[in-house]
């Protein structure tokens, strides 16, 4: 994040070369619950094309800093989506 903190995604691509569509999640609940492959297969989704980037949000499970609900939520997400966006033409580096 632009203030230095260091938000921990899941990223999954499709086979291939990009660019491709991204989906984004970012919630507080952990990006590695059950439930969340409910909501979005993320394995199906790369599947059929799109990349896949599930993000815990700022001082939830795996992301640093401290959680503050609301307080971040739009400068995070601009700079979530800003870095998301940047990841897709590079299908030769690893998640």
């Amino acid at each position: 994040m632009r203030d230095g903190t260091v938000l921990r995604a899941d990223v999954y691509r499709p086979g291939g070369t990009g660019p491709w569509p991204v989906l984004l999640s970012r919630l507080p609940y952990g990006k590695q619950t059950p439930m969340v492959g409910v909501v979005l297969d993320q394995l199906a989704a790369a599947r059929r094309g799109f990349m896949v980037v599930v993000q815990d949000t700022r001082g939830r499970f795996a992301s640093e800093g401290e959680w503050e609900p609301w307080t971040y939520e739009e400068s995070d997400g601009y700079d979530t989506v800003r870095w998301a966006a940047a990841l897709a033409p590079r299908a030769a580096q690893s998640a």
